[in-house]
């Protein structure tokens, strides 16, 4: 069981960091690597020590060849009582370490020293536990054993429950469901590994070193379980790391898809954009030519009997003509490099002025708004603005499509949350099928007419606010309706 539990602990935290080279990724590879170094030793110790039953053998080594071999493993008691010291100092510094990451409490955020601060008690432990340390201030009478063990107790169990308390505050502290699951999942599998952690970490180095005769205190190993207490320490265990690694696994995923999908947008894009300028470019020139051509008809058109019926033609064809050469303006503004200009500006302005642009394409059409405060942003506003306005165009084409008779199927609202300042597009449409949800960003992608769609608004809409430093997200069910939310650092 527990060999099974350390190559988990081993394997999966690897995976995590090869997935995303983060700090977070680190420290949960810190967390699994300096848990898997505890467990190790405590099975190498249990095998030198012995006296346990082959039920007990099958559980900790799963058969006496593992076992044997793990009894005559080569390593010296001080190598092997500091190799448990490690695991057992490390793992809640990393933990905390991640807590203090994830938390957006200002005051921890403005006190940058506060993260090297607690990297004293875990070196101090190493220090104090180190074999020519230990053996130099040991005494018989056991008063340094005592007060180290004492002093690195009241630490460790001090470190694992701030980090939970800041873990917890933070989970309840994220207002956007799309963060707050994710990071659930990630809480899950920290509580999992800690839980673990918490099963074993009661093994004291100091009973290492004197493996041929007890000091004062009592320590992890020193009493027989029963075997009905040895039971449900398996139990725990697999229930901890089922959960743990469910947790880990579905995360590890979730970063994966969203590395994958970005890269999946990014090469389709260059894929594309090489020839674009050049095919608008040349599109462009005879599309405008093709304009003056129709104007010179109509001036032409005097005498002709069918004048009327004639001059419908052609304000049609006029009328195509223009939306041929608006959707090409968007696509090769999409494809061309473009600076982004970055000031001070409320989001109310931003909104109300792509509120503005969606009443000149639909003027009899409605949007809720609610802008909950006058929160500021750096924004290049034109860019920004024509971005939500293509969701919100979406929007309302989503709710004509779906044949809704109510007065608006639109919502926009704003907040801010520690982090970020939040806009939030809601519309009571369609909604996007599954098969296309992964789809919906990337250039030239549309379900739309392809006429008179070429599917570079949201792809558009990504990479402004990707040029704000920024977020996109979505939530989206079929026939219900979608809703995009982005999120932009918040101006101080």
């Amino acid at each position: 069981m527990l060999i099974i539990l350390m190559l988990f602990l081993i394997v999966s935290s690897i995976l995590v960091l090869l997935v995303k080279r983060n700090k977070e990724t680190f420290y949960i590879f810190g967390m699994c690597s300096s848990l898997a170094v505890l467990i190790t030793g405590i099975m190498l110790y249990i095998a030198k020590k012995g006296g346990i039953s082959e039920k007990l053998q099958d559980f900790y080594f799963f058969n006496p060849v593992i076992k044997s071999y793990a009894q005559y493993f080569y390593i010296t008691l001080d190598a092997l009582g500091y190799m448990v010291a490690i695991g057992r100092y490390i793992f809640p510094l990393f933990l905390l370490v991640l807590a203090i990451h994830y938390s957006e409490i200002a005051w921890l955020k403005r006190n940058k020293f506060i993260s090297k601060l607690v990297f004293i008690p875990p070196v101090i432990s190493l220090v104090l536990y180190h074999p020519e340390v230990f053996h130099y201030f040991s005494d018989p009478a056991g008063n340094y054993n005592l007060i180290v063990s004492n002093f690195s107790l009241i630490w460790v169990l001090l470190y694992v429950i701030v980090s939970f308390i800041l873990l917890i505050v933070e989970a309840f502290s994220i207002q956007i469901r799309i963060f707050q699951s994710r990071f659930m999942i990630i809480i899950f599998f920290i509580f999992s590994i800690t839980f673990l952690y918490l099963l074993y970490f009661g093994q004291n180095p100091i009973q290492i070193y004197q493996f041929y005769y007890w000091g004062n205190g009592i320590y992890y190993m020193d009493a027989v379980l029963s075997v009905p207490a040895y039971l449900k320490l398996v139990i725990v265990n697999i229930v901890l790391a089922i959960v743990g690694f469910t947790g880990l696994l579905k995360y590890t995923k979730d970063m994966f898809d969203t590395d994958k999908e970005e890269i999946t947008i990014q090469r389709n894009y260059k894929m594309v954009s090489t020839g674009t300028s050049v095919f608008v470019h040349s599109i462009k020139n005879q599309l405008l030519a093709n304009r003056v051509i129709f104007k010179r008809l109509n001036s032409e058109m005097g005498n002709e009997p069918d004048l009327v019926k004639v001059k419908a033609y052609t304000d049609q064809l006029t009328e195509r003509n223009e939306l041929i050469l608006e959707r090409i303006e968007d696509l090769y503004q999409a494809v061309k490099a473009k600076t982004v200009h970055l000031v001070p500006v409320s989001m109310e302005e931003i909104i109300s002025n792509s509120i503005e642009k969606f009443h000149n394409k639909y003027p009899n059409k409605k949007v809720q708004a609610d802008i909950a405060d006058q929160a500021e942003i750096l924004a290049d506003a034109p860019r920004l603005s024509e971005a939500i306005y293509n969701i919100l165009t979406n929007a309302q084409e989503a709710v004509d499509n779906k044949g809704l008779d109510e007065d608006i199927g639109v919502f926009i609202r704003s907040y801010k949350t520690r982090q970020y300042a939040v806009i939030e597009v809601r519309d009571i449409g369609t909604g996007i099928e599954k098969k296309n949800l992964k789809k919906i960003m990337e250039p030239f992608y549309s379900t739309k007419n392809s006429n008179f769609n070429w599917g570079m608004g949201l792809h558009y809409v990504h990479t402004i606010v990707k040029d704000h430093f920024g977020l996109l997200r979505f939530e989206s069910k079929e026939g219900k309706g979608t809703t995009f939310f982005l999120f932009l650092p918040k101006f101080k």
